[in-house]
């Protein structure tokens, strides 16, 4: 391959559009109708039982009023009811608003009111939070919200149960050629049609609704597939929320495609993850870095089997070298760094063939059918090896943001490509390097600082568990650095070693100025780390601390 001069490169083999997550859906239940599809706890369903489940919730939404172009919005933590719910919105062409459990009144009311939806489902309670009572609340108070369907015990008139929906012989009200030659004439489902909105909330602003059609997510799921050499006997385990894009696409829209099982893990939890893997031999994690970070700190793990994982898939933040590093040697399996944002997926991914160096130091090349480029400021195209900002083009990027033109503008130019807010250079073999987000560089007395970089070299240092640098504000020199450190279990770090860690490995201005030790650190439903609240913490931490200094 012909090395580069300047930082753009475009991966080949363009995925072919036209093709609804429905009809791929079904082609997988004719290869694949005995295989298991999900496993979730102690429930298994094969591909052929969750067909009957998606049919049966599809003719629901049909009697119910529901048609093509309507919006449903779902609400479940990683159960089977997400996926049948989603899968039989696909089926109808109803465009599905996943939300996270998470999520409370005010958040879940603008996304009703945003979208219109017609209908939502939902789980009864999670968490002791009864979804149910709100939901109830909300349908009194927005009249486009007809339907309000929720998994678990009834509790108010109005709503509907979604294990009776699914239970009921529909079969017996609409005839057996009803959705392929009557629905279907009157609805027809194209690759073009909307998918699914993603509202993805950012630090500043209303939330964003990020718009996908069947070909941008069937094509990036593709691309997933393909760069993972994805098979039918590989199993998945869903560390991350399906209701976020990195479990949505590569996960469950690539298994819909290709056939391969999925182990729901409904939360995040440590322990049941690392179990979940030896008891059903998976072979594909999937979550973000802090996830494998968690399960090699504990004391543990050697008592349970990793041998079935082939690749860990992590995504969602940068992957730190001596992290990489370690789940290379201690797991025993490859490690695959990839890249993407809500509008794109996974637009990066490195691949399973990419020397151990590239995996630890870069997010890859793009999936096939992406071209990726780093610009600067007047968004020209840079040499190899300097700092801009990361843009992608090609079938994974999204439509737009719902109801938003002037943000969309902002963000995809005229020529179709979408630019991050990502700091990033690019190699001469194609490979990208995220180096910090350009609105979270550190300005210190004049010199750009980029977080990433001092959080990959504080995670070599032996008692360090978590990290995250974010900047604090100084009278004199505009922007400090600040360490939030948490220290491996037993240990202490002081402002002090980390200083004489630091010296002669990096420019004296680099070396962070306060080290902060912290319990946990405040994230995102996905496991990200939310820097701007971070930040926020210890914004409020120093001023209350000058105010006692009087």
């Amino acid at each position: 391959m012909a090395k580069l001069a300047m930082s753009y490169y475009y991966s080949p083999g363009e995925i072919p559009p036209g093709i609804t997550l429905n009809e791929y859906f079904e082609q997988t239940v004719k290869r694949y109708h005995q295989k298991e599809a999900l496993i979730f706890r102690e429930q298994k369903i094969t591909w052929g039982e969750l067909k009957l489940l998606v049919d049966r919730m599809a003719f629901a939404f049909i009697d119910l009023g529901m048609r093509h172009g309507d919006m449903v919005v779902i609400l479940f933590p990683n159960r089977p009811e997400f996926i049948i719910s989603l899968l039989a919105a696909a089926k109808l062409g109803a465009i599905s608003v996943p939300i996270s459990e998470r999520l409370r009144k005010k958040e879940i009311e603008y996304i009703l009111r945003q979208t219109e939806a017609k209908a939502a489902v939902a789980i009864s309670e999670f968490w002791g939070f009864s979804f149910s009572d709100l939901f109830q609340e909300l349908q009194e108070a927005i009249p486009t919200l007809q339907q309000v369907i929720v998994s678990g015990q009834k509790r108010h008139p109005r709503e509907l149960i979604l294990e009776e929906l699914v239970a009921k012989e529909w079969e017996k009200k609409f005839p057996e050629n009803y959705y392929q030659e009557l629905y279907l004439r009157d609805f027809p489902v194209e690759g073009d049609d909307l998918l699914e909105i993603i509202f993805t909330s950012g630090t500043t602003g209303t939330p964003k609704g990020v718009m996908h059609s069947h070909n941008t997510r069937c094509r990036s799921a593709l691309g997933t597939a393909t760069c993972l050499d994805l098979k039918p006997e590989d199993v998945w385990l869903i560390m991350v929320p399906l209701s976020h894009t990195t479990a949505l696409v590569n996960a469950f829209y690539a298994s819909a495609i290709k056939g391969s099982c999925q182990v729901l893990l409904e939360t995040w939890n440590v322990e049941e993850a690392m179990k979940e893997i030896t008891r059903h031999r998976v072979t594909l994690p999937i979550g973000v870095p802090t996830m494998p970070i968690m399960m090699l700190q504990r004391p543990d793990f050697d008592k349970y089997d990793f041998s079935s994982v082939r690749a860990m898939v992590l995504a969602g933040a940068p992957l730190p070298i001596e992290v990489a590093r370690q789940i290379i040697q201690k797991m025993g399996c490859y490690v695959t760094s990839a890249y993407g944002m809500t509008e794109t997926a996974m637009s990066n991914i490195t691949r399973l063939d990419d020397p151990v160096e590239v995996v630890c130091e870069t997010v890859g090349r793009p999936q096939p059918g992406m071209e990726h480029k780093v610009v600067d400021e007047k968004r020209r195209i840079v040499p190899l090896g300097v700092k801009g900002e990361a843009c992608a083009r090609g079938q994974n990027v999204c439509l737009g943001y719902f109801k938003d033109p002037e943000r969309t503008a902002q963000t995809i130019d005229e020529r179709g490509w979408i630019y991050s807010g990502d700091l990033a250079t690019m190699d001469e073999n194609g490979n990208l390097r995220i180096v910090g987000r350009i609105k979270d560089m550190i300005v210190r007395g004049g010199e750009n600082i980029s977080p990433t970089e001092i959080e990959d070299l504080l995670y070599t240092y032996p008692k360090v568990a978590q990290v995250s640098v974010v900047a604090i504000p100084d009278e004199r020199l505009g922007e400090k650095t600040c360490a939030c450190l948490i220290p491996k279990p037993g240990e202490h770090i002081t402002q002090e070693e980390i200083k004489a860690f630091f010296k002669d490995r990096v420019a004296h201005f680099k070396i962070p100025d306060r080290v902060e030790l912290m319990p946990e650190f405040p994230t995102t439903p996905s496991g990200k780390i939310k820097k701007n609240v971070l930040r926020e913490m210890m914004v409020e931490k120093i001023q209350k601390e000058r105010e006692q200094r009087g």
